[in-house]
């Protein structure tokens, strides 16, 4: 696995590739106990990459053996993990150290204080949130405010055009509060490479065994069908751009996106993805986007909305 991996680090793809993700849960047929970690350690050495120029990131919450203090984010398993994360990337410290899901077993403070004790100890050197609702980031911010702990600087979340969710209270809270935003799924578990769109499609995929993230694929053909209209004609360095690209483009026009992991298997894969950071989409191109993707709207949203003009008008 780990030569298989080895040219995804190698030749014209690590100038773009800067940072690089992993954790030590793998959701698959397999629980992989921190074998990516192991992967990018080991090629990283092998390489001889120097360690100022990439940025690692990791996450822990997800269980790493059979007994019940093995998972979660209780202050033992944070501190131990970490510990084991290092040895695994073979490094002395992590640039981003992120908790992979709100356990409710454990009191935020808890989870805030190892983290901080973490940054003062240089293992880590910022952290992160993944998958928190609204209301916990905010209330995580508000402790690490009144206790003076390190900051919350990222949160990795699920969004893509047809997975625009995160705008009706998310977003909105990480622009207030100047928090990153790092996009997992950033094609929708492939959905939005428009391979899975037509008569032609093979059920022998991804898609068909792991329908995740769900799709409303109604919705979803209408999107690609746009993204298709406006990648015809484009092209990056002679090639012509597609449909997985203008996916990645469209998110990196998006505030508070700060970077976007990607998931390639291939070399070229992986220079595609790349290439989609070239790619300047017109005003025009980003509203046609917006229409066809855009979320229906819910209470408060188009109450608020509506009163929103109130502040300027005339009227009583």
């Amino acid at each position: 696995m780990a030569t298989e991996s080895l040219p995804l680090f190698d030749g014209d793809n690590r100038p773009g590739y800067k940072s690089l993700g992993n954790s030590g849960l793998f959701v698959s047929e397999l629980c992989l106990f921190g074998a990516s970690e192991r992967i990018v350690g080991q090629s990283l050495k092998n390489l001889g990459v120097r360690r100022e120029d990439v940025v690692l990131a990791t996450k822990v919450l997800g269980p790493m053996g059979a007994s019940p203090n093995a998972r979660g984010a209780s202050r033992g398993h944070i501190m131990s993990e970490c510990k084991a994360s290092l040895a695994r990337l073979q490094t002395d410290y992590i640039d981003l150290y992120q908790i992979h899901g709100f356990d409710p077993a454990t009191p935020i403070e808890e989870t805030l204080e190892a983290l901080n004790t973490l940054v003062q100890q240089g293992h880590v050197r910022y952290v992160g949130l993944s998958n928190w609702a609204a209301w916990q980031v905010m209330k995580a911010i508000g402790i690490t405010r009144a206790r003076n702990l390190c900051p919350i600087i990222s949160m990795q979340a699920y969004y893509t055009l047809v997975g625009r969710d995160l705008e009706r209270d998310i977003i909105p809270m990480l622009k207030s509060e100047n928090v990153g935003l790092m996009v997992w799924s950033p094609l929708a578990g492939g959905y939005l490479s428009g391979k899975y769109e037509g008569p032609d499609v093979s059920e022998e995929n991804r898609r068909a065994k792991f329908d995740f993230p769900p799709v409303n694929r109604e919705r979803g053909s209408e999107v690609i069908k746009v993204m298709r209209e406006i990648a015809d004609g484009k092209q990056i360095d002679g090639e012509p751009v597609n449909v997985a690209q203008i996916a990645l483009s469209w998110l990196l026009h998006q505030k508070p996106v700060t970077s976007i992991i990607v998931g390639a298997k291939r070399p070229e894969q992986l220079r595609d993805n790349i290439r989609a950071a070239q790619i300047r989409l017109s005003d025009d191109e980003l509203v046609a986007l917006d229409e066809v993707s855009r979320l229906p709207e819910e209470y408060p949203g188009w109450m608020m909305a509506m009163m929103a003009g109130y502040r300027n008008s005339t009227e009583s």
